[in-house]
């Protein structure tokens, strides 16, 4: 059974405004002062060109910040979900197929959270709201039930439309869990529920566009997230800054979390303006700052412009991390025209987790795969070989341990893993 989370949106005074077109003066936002964001504007880069794709609930398509900002849409339900898309069927595209959910005709307001985040990439700013961060970009808006079916044919259209629109980044701020087994819900990467969504988000990482998603909003110290799509590899996960440059209270952290982003930028409800909240909002902040700097630097690969963001931020120190980034616009800008950036690192894939054993003349040869950093111990015969913590033998993506064994003799074996066997059998030493 899947449970759906949507990252927590904080309450607080809504805001509603008459929806006029007069004369403004965009209002100073300071969740955006403090990433630099007003200074890559004064350089005149501001999203043109630029298409960030939202998975989420939709938005008012009537609503003044999103006026012209909807370049494309997909709505997709499942059959097990109530929900039909606005044409009345569990599937449409279209601008229209953007729209947030209406119920015998009427707008269901309270499903607000698609307008604050796609409010924060490319809100159009007036007197009431600052805009988003990126408020010349374009939004494709995927209107969805959360499920897993629903998310992965939402990134399939997404990746078939990447040309035409130029999509650079995707920003999800949500969260879904699957299976049941242990070792699944510590390496989700490696979980088979979500094998399609981590394809998925692996191809469009391979043509340049990058991931974004919320770290989740749970008090729970050095948590290992088992929710996809942030606890997948190809994903860049984010967290939440405060209004004091600390980490928000609520918000989940741990070794994936790549960059902080602030949670309390003004933005779109269902009828007006809103303070956000949650990494739902920090998420959005930090997909529409790359869009920016992709603009800046057409040429930089994603890899680049994600490393310079990484590479130049503040740091930040929590209870359970130290050493966090915070976007700095001005900071990733200068680093990228320099191209002082170093380059990351390849990812190296997800092993699948496996004890073998074999033999070469007169030695017992284990491999041992998938298991970095934990207890190994098997019992060969009646003898005990015990790794406490292992490491991958230089040179290879595995640890590789070899014993000396009389030849031409049936050597039974039992092998553990933090001390559940993984491996029995027994193997002839040639």
């Amino acid at each position: 059974m899947l449970r759906k989370l949507l990252a927590t949106l904080l309450t607080s005074a809504v805001l509603v405004t008459s929806l006029t077109n007069a004369a403004f003066a965009v209002p100073n936002e300071p969740a955006y002062t403090a990433h630099n964001i007003q200074q890559i504007w004064a350089k005149g880069y501001k999203g043109e060109g630029m298409t960030v794709a939202v998975i989420d609930q939709g938005v008012n398509l009537t609503h003044e910040y999103f006026t012209g900002q909807i370049i494309e849409g997909i709505c997709v339900y499942q059959n097990t979900s109530p929900n039909l898309c606005p044409n009345g069927t569990k599937n449409q595209t279209g601008i229209q197929a953007a729209s947030q959910r209406f119920d015998k005709g009427v707008i269901v307001s309270s499903e607000n959270h698609g307008n604050m985040v796609a409010g924060l990439i490319a809100g159009k700013p007036n007197e009431q709201a600052p805009g988003g961060v990126a408020p010349n970009a374009k939004i494709l808006m995927a209107n969805t039930d959360l499920s897993l079916a629903s998310i992965i044919t939402a990134l399939n259209y997404i990746y078939d439309n990447r040309e035409k629109y130029n999509i650079v980044a995707v920003s999800m701020s949500f969260g879904v869990t699957g299976g049941s087994q242990r070792d699944y819900i510590l390496n989700c990467n490696l979980n088979p529920d979500f094998a399609q969504l981590k394809a998925t988000l692996s191809k469009l990482r391979s043509v340049g566009i990058m991931p974004f998603a919320a770290s989740g909003n749970g008090y729970i110290l050095n948590e290992v997230t088992a929710s996809a799509p942030t606890c997948l590899s190809d994903v860049v996960t984010v967290g939440a800054l405060d209004a004091q440059n600390k980490v928000s209270v609520y918000s989940t952290m741990n070794a994936k979390v790549e960059l902080l982003g602030t949670d309390y930028a003004k933005s779109a409800t269902t009828v007006g303006y809103q303070t956000s909240g949650g990494t739902s909002a920090a998420t959005p902040v930090v997909a529409a700052g790359y869009a920016l700097l992709r603009q800046a630097f057409p040429t930089a690969s994603a890899q680049l412009v994600l490393d310079a963001m990484k590479q130049s931020g503040r740091l930040v120190d929590d209870v359970v991390r130290k050493q966090i980034p915070v976007l700095d616009m001005v900071g990733a800008y200068n680093l990228l025209a320099g191209s002082t950036v170093i380059p990351s690192p390849p990812v190296t894939p997800a092993v699948a987790p496996k004890v073998s054993f074999s033999t070469t003349t007169g030695n017992l040869v284990i491999s041992i795969k998938g298991y970095a950093g934990q207890m190994f111990a098997a019992k060969i015969g009646n003898t005990w070989v015990v790794n406490p913590v292992l490491a991958n033998t230089p040179g290879l993506s595995y640890t590789k341990i070899v014993r000396k064994a009389t030849s031409k003799s049936t050597v039974k074996y039992e092998a553990y893993i933090n001390g559940k066997k993984v491996a029995t059998g027994s193997i002839v030493i040639r």
